[in-house]
């Protein structure tokens, strides 16, 4: 029986065709990706072009869609070669977007659990703390979170994290420190995506402070680290973002942003500015925070 799909161009063909078309180098796609609000690293650009890899999860379908902008495509060109790549269903190869919209799969999660945060528990400062290895990934997360009960009776909050790792089926670990305790996980490899239930030591009264910390180990993987981003959905009385860079893999810039929101404008893109080194750390203090998104960016030399 003959394949009807065996003539049809693939995925890393037609990419790899747009952007000898385009006269683009890697690196100035991954620019103009990064300030439209989807950053991609060059290794996972290189992957996807050569077919080392497919684009799947919830992130990389709206990095297709600018994708598909600066190259002058047709819109939906990349997004429907991948979804019957090397001849797998849509089901087989987005075996949760078939069911939910990828930017809900973590919320849905949430939900299912039934940890039920609204307006029970806010966060009044994080601390988080990444370790990036000699081969330039990251290794580990630290993070400490000072919360307060804003019900009585609170005990749980959710965690969801999501690794950088060119679409490879890796999920992150999550072991508790201090303060708390590691309750329910569902991992979804597809996505990189795990979420967990954190269950404090006993319910808190309303208004009382709680100290928490745990760490985070991120799956092994080549692909470069080149970010450490926190969400605050809340006003933060601080927030703290700093790394830790191997001595033999120091980067040769680190800046610091702070957005609105993920989806935030390219049209109001706020300016980064330059973090100053010591030896071979990084930070960022921020004191009465809104809400929004704020983060450390670096680039290798």
């Amino acid at each position: 029986m003959t394949d009807q799909h065996a003539d049809e161009p693939t995925f890393a063909q037609v990419l790899s065709k747009a952007v000898q078309a385009r006269g683009l180098s890697l690196d100035r796609i991954r620019a103009r990706l990064e300030v439209a609000g989807v950053p991609v690293s060059n290794a996972t650009l290189s992957y996807w072009q050569s077919g080392r890899s497919l684009p799947t999860r919830a992130r990389s379908l709206r990095t297709l869609v600018e994708l598909e902008s600066i190259l002058d495509l047709e819109q939906g060109t990349l997004i429907e070669l991948i979804r019957s790549a090397d001849g797998r269903t849509k089901h087989q190869l987005f075996p949760w977007q078939t069911v939910i919209p990828g930017e809900s799969v973590a919320e849905r999660i949430i939900n299912e659990l039934g940890i039920d945060v609204a307006g029970r528990i806010s966060r009044v400062a994080i601390h988080d703390t990444v370790t990036v290895g000699e081969n330039r990934a990251e290794q580990t997360q630290l993070t400490r979170l000072v919360l307060r009960a804003e019900r009585s009776g609170t005990q749980s909050w959710p965690v969801v994290l999501q690794q950088d790792a060119a679409d490879q089926a890796v999920t992150p670990e999550v072991e508790a420190v201090f303060g708390c305790r590691v309750g329910r996980v569902v991992e979804v490899p597809e996505r990189q995506l795990t979420v967990c239930e954190m269950l404090l030591p006993r319910p808190l009264q309303r208004g009382e402070l709680i100290s928490t910390e745990y760490l985070v180990t991120w799956a092994p993987t080549d692909e470069p680290s080149f970010r450490l981003v926190r969400a605050c959905p809340e006003p933060l009385r601080e927030i703290v973002l700093g790394v830790q860079f191997h001595p033999k893999a120091l980067p040769s810039l680190v800046t610091t942003f702070a957005r609105h929101s993920l989806e935030h404008s390219v049209e109001h893109e706020p300016p980064s500015h330059p973090v100053m080194m010591d030896e071979a750390q990084a930070q960022v203090v921020k004191l009465d925070v809104q809400p929004g998104v704020y983060g450390l960016h670096w680039s290798w030399r």
